[in-house]
């Protein structure tokens, strides 16, 4: 896989923000991306930039939570097929 960008890039609407999970070895990185730039004097975030925030941080913080979603993942994998 090439570190440079594709025609498959991924575009996000305004309000939308994204968790972009990496790995370079043994180590995860993580990042936010937002379509749009979030005003640093606003009272609060929105919503889903919260949510987002939340999960970066309790997959960096919490290995438990990471193995649990992995786990998970397994488990209800194949679940859409049934799904037209």
């Amino acid at each position: 896989m090439s570190d440079s960008s594709s025609d498959d890039d991924l575009t996000l609407e305004p309000g939308e923000f994204a968790l972009v999970i990496g790995q370079q070895g043994e180590h995860m990185s993580v990042r936010i991306a937002s379509a749009t730039e979030i005003d640093e004097d606003a009272p609060e975030l929105p919503v889903p930039a919260l949510l987002v925030a939340a999960l970066a941080k309790r997959l960096l913080d919490d290995p438990e939570f990471h193995d649990e979603m992995l786990d998970w993942y397994d488990e209800n994998a194949g679940d859409d097929e049934d799904e037209p």
